[in-house]
C-alpha cells in the first residue's frame, strides 16, 4: 500500500452537485432517458490522502520523546562510557594488551550501533519502532549480564563488542527515529531533548561504574547495570508510540535512489568523517588525564565532564529551529575540530582537561543531536528512518576504525604526550573534513549565506 493510500477521507465529487442542479431544472417528461425515475446523487467518491501532518505536541508526542530519552540514557549513555571500561581493562583483566587492541571492543560497539541502521531504518519505516525496540532491549540487557562473566579478550569482543553492539543498534535506531514522526516545526527541540538522554546517561554511568567497580566488583557492577537498564528500557517500550501506519517495506534498491540525492549524500559523509575523529576523547580522556598526573578523583570524572557538556549541548539543539539546523550542525562540528587541534594537544593540567572536557562535550553533543533533525529536514517523513539508517551505515565504518587508529598512534609513541598529540591531530583534521561536507550539503540546498537552513 502506498503512502497516499494509507488514509482516506470522504468527499463528494464536483460533478455530483452540478448534475443534480441540471436535472432539477427539467420537468420529469423532458428527459425520456430519465422519465419519472427517482433521481439520486452519485455516491461520494473516496480520494486518497497522505497522513496528517505531525501534531508538534500532545501527550503521545511528548511521551514518545520521554521514551526515546530513556532509551538513549541506557544505550548511548553506556556506549559513551566505554572510556571507563577502557581504563579499567588496561589495569585489570586485559592489562597485557595494548590500548589499541582493547579499544576494538568499543570500536565494534560503535560500528554495529551505526551499521545496523542499514537494516533497521527499512524495518522501522515499514513496521514501526517496537519491532526493533523490544528485542533490542532484551539483547542489550542480556549482553551486560554475559559481560559480567567475561575474563578473556575474545569473550569481551563477543559479549560487550558484538552482542551489546547489536542490541544497542536496535534500541538506538528505533528510539532516535520515532520522535521525528511527531514533530515538524519543533523537531530540533524534540530531538535535542530525546538525545540529551545519552548525555545524561554518559554523565551518570561513569560515576556509578567507577564507584561500583571498587565497592562490589566488576561482575556485580555489570549485573546491577543490567537490571537497571532492563527497568528503564521497559518504561521506554511502554512510552514510545509509532504515529505513522504500517506499510510495505521499501525495496532494497531504494537505497541507490537516495544515493543520487547530492545534499543527502554530502551530509551522510559529513557524519561519517566527523565520527571518524569525534569519539577519540570519549575513549582516551581518562587515560590522558592519568598521563599528566591528575588525581584519581578527577581522572574518573573526566568522562562525566564530557558527557555533562554533551547533555547541555543536546538540550540547546532546539536553537536550530530558529537559526537553522544545518547552520548549527556546521558550526558545532567546526568548533569540535578546532578544539581537538587547539586544546586537546597541549593538555597538561587538571583545570585544562576539565575545561576541555566540558566545552568539547557541549559541541560534540550538539552535533550528534542535530543529525536526525537535519536528515529529517531534507527528507519526506516516510523516508526519515531509511535515510537515517543509510547515513548511520556509512558512518559505521569510520566509527569502527577511528578509536583504534587513535589508540595505535598513542601506543606507537609509548603512551606519551607525542602519541596523544598525534591522535589529536588525526581526529581534528577528519572532523574538519566532515565540516566541509556538511557545508557542501547546506549550500547545495540554499546558497544564501544567512539563510535559515
Amino acid at each position: 500500500m502506498s503512502d497516499a493510500q494509507a488514509y482516506f477521507i470522504e468527499q463528494p465529487t464536483e460533478a455530483g452537485p452540478k448534475m443534480i442542479d441540471l436535472i432539477e431544472k427539467q420537468a420529469p417528461g423532458d428527459n425520456p432517458a430519465v422519465g419519472d425515475q427517482e433521481l439520486t446523487a452519485a455516491p461520494p467518491t473516496s480520494f486518497p490522502q497522505g497522513p496528517p501532518p505531525p501534531p508538534d505536541g500532545g501527550f503521545h508526542a511528548w511521551a514518545t520523546v520521554a521514551g526515546s530519552f530513556l532509551a538513549m540514557f541506557v544505550q548511548f549513555g553506556l556506549a559513551n562510557s566505554f572510556g571507563v571500561f577502557q581504563s579499567y581493562y588496561e589495569e585489570n583483566q586485559l592489562s597485557n594488551l595494548s590500548s589499541s587492541k582493547i579499544s576494538w571492543i568499543g570500536g565494534l560497539q560503535q560500528f554495529l550501533l551505526f551499521f545496523g541502521g542499514l537494516f533497521t531504518g527499512r524495518i522501522f519505516d515499514a513496521h514501526g519502532a517496537h519491532i526493533l525496540l523490544l528485542p533490542g532491549s532484551l539483547i542489550l540487557t542480556t549482553s551486560l549480564m554475559l559481560t559480567s562473566l567475561c575474563y578473556d579478550y575474545y569473550q569481551f569482543i563477543l559479549c560487550q563488542g558484538i552482542f551489546f553492539g547489536i542490541g544497542s543498534s536496535l534500541v538506538f535506531h528505533s528510539g532516535i527515529a520515532v520522535p521525528a514522526q511527531w514533530f515538524a516545526k519543533r523537531r530540533a527541540l524534540a530531538m535535542g531533548i530525546a538525545v540529551s538522554g545519552s548525555g545524561l546517561g554518559g554523565t551518570l554511568w561513569p560515576i556509578a561504574l567507577n564507584r561500583m567497580f571498587n565497592d562490589i566488583g566488576f561482575g556485580w557492577t555489570l549485573r546491577t547495570v543490567g537490571f537497571i537498564s532492563l527497568f528503564l528500557l521497559t518504561l521506554s517500550n511502554l512510552l514510545i508510540r509509532t504515529r505513522l501506519p504500517r506499510r510495505n517495506p521499501v525495496p532494497w534498491n531504494a537505497y541507490l535512489q537516495h544515493l543520487k540525492d547530492i545534499p543527502f549524500v554530502l551530509f551522510a559523509f559529513s557524519v561519517a568523517f566527523v565520527f571518524f575523529g569525534l569519539f577519540t576523547p570519549f575513549f582516551y580522556v581518562t587515560t590522558n588525564a592519568a598521563r599528566v598526573g591528575t588525581s584519581s578523583a578527577i581522572t574518573f570524572y573526566c568522562l562525566s565532564f564530557i558527557n555533562a557538556g554533551s547533555t547541555i549541548g543536546r538540550l540547546l539543539a532546539g536553537a536550530g529551529d530558529y537559526i537553522g539546523r544545518m547552520n548549527l550542525a556546521i558550526f558545532s562540528s567546526l568548533v569540535s575540530g578546532i578544539l581537538l587541534l587547539a586544546f586537546w594537544i597541549p593538555l597538561s593540567t587538571a583545570p585544562a582537561i576539565i575545561g576541555f572536557s566540558v566545552v568539547y562535550g557541549f559541541f560534540a553533543g550538539l552535533f550528534i543531536s542535530l543529525i536526525p533533525a537535519c536528515i529529517g529536514q531534507i527528507s519526506h517523513h516516510h523516508e526519515v528512518g531509511l535515510r537515517l539508517g543509510l547515513a548511520w551505515g556509512i558512518a559505521s565504518v569510520f566509527a569502527l576504525f577511528g578509536p583504534p587508529i587513535s589508540g595505535a598512534l598513542i601506543s606507537n609513541y609509548g603512551g606519551g604526550a607525542k602519541g596523544y598529540e598525534m591522535a589529536g591531530v588525526f581526529s581534528g583534521v577528519v572532523v574538519l573534513a566532515g565540516t566541509v561536507f556538511a557545508a557542501g550539503s547546506r549550500f547545495c540546498l540554499n546558497r544564501e549565506v544567512f539563510a535559515v537552513m
